[in-house]
């Protein structure tokens, strides 16, 4: 018999179908497509971080005060903030701290808030500031000299300037003697102040710790220095501008101590005939 004819034919050992050759070429196609996409994707990522790094670097840069956006009614002039807020043109927006320049504003401008806001498309800093509404003149020493001034609501010093204008108090109270250690007690007088039944002159502070008032009907009005009795005192103050006769208060140099406002004690000046006794 032929040996070529009978021998068997077998699959040589080891030998793969091509069925599972297919199937791993597939798989390593995948692999290999699956690789590229992640190269393309971290190959545009990295293009497009760049490119808006250098938007945002060299692209939103403000040239000049003209794109600061003031908000408000302070009538602060923008030259005046971004001289203020240390602001160096060019200025690119991503060196801006919002945080660090609204503080700034804070401390040296006549506001009592500031918010800032990076706006690009086109290139802004939108600045939100509230002004202080003086209602009061005001006084303070600094060292050998004494200083004018105004005071808002809360009692904090407005300072005069003239890059920043002020609106003008409407009354002519004048806080003297103020003190940024005071401020609470200024606060709470002034917050009274329309309800004493008697207009308030003045709030006089004096560095040992006694508050002087002087009102149009009471006159001089001492307080003491015991801030704990404070709206003790402004309610003796209320009733006594309803039920005193006006024409005690008026007398010349007459002063009402209120040191204890459960002894209220009106001081008259003495006659010529009792000082020369």
């Amino acid at each position: 018999m032929n040996r070529r004819t009978t021998e068997r034919r077998t699959q040589p050992k080891g030998a793969r179908s091509p069925q599972l050759e297919r199937r791993r070429q597939l798989r390593r196609d995948k692999r290999r497509d699956l690789l590229i996409q992640c190269w393309r994707i971290v190959a545009l990522l990295t293009a497009s971080t760049g490119l808006g790094w250098l938007l945002l670097r060299h692209g939103w840069t403000l040239e000049g005060s003209s794109q600061l956006v003031i908000q408000g009614d302070t009538g602060l002039r923008p030259e005046l903030v971004a001289r203020v807020g240390g602001l160096d043109f060019p200025q690119p927006l991503l060196e801006i701290s919002p945080a660090e320049l609204e503080n700034r504003l804070l401390r040296d401008l006549p506001v009592r808030s500031a918010q800032v806001e990076r706006r690009g498309l086109p290139a802004q800093l939108v600045i939100a500031l509230e002004g202080q509404l003086p209602i009061a003149h005001a006084t303070r020493q600094r060292g050998n000299r004494s200083e004018r001034g105004m005071v808002d609501a809360r009692g904090h010093w407005i300072q005069p300037s003239s890059d920043a204008p002020n609106r003008v108090p409407s009354s002519s109270l004048t806080v003297k003697g103020w003190t940024d250690d005071r401020r609470a007690v200024i606060a709470a007088l002034l917050k009274e102040r329309n309800a004493f039944g008697s207009p308030l002159i003045s709030i006089a502070l004096d560095p040992n710790g006694t508050i002087t008032l002087t009102t149009k009907t009471l006159g001089s009005i001492d307080l003491g220095d015991d801030l704990s009795r404070l709206m003790e005192q402004i309610a003796v103050i209320k009733e006594l501008s309803r039920s005193m006769p006006a024409h005690l208060g008026k007398k010349d140099n007459s002063s009402l101590d209120l040191s204890n406002p459960d002894r209220p004690e009106l001081e008259l000046p003495l006659k010529p005939a009792e000082l020369a006794n």
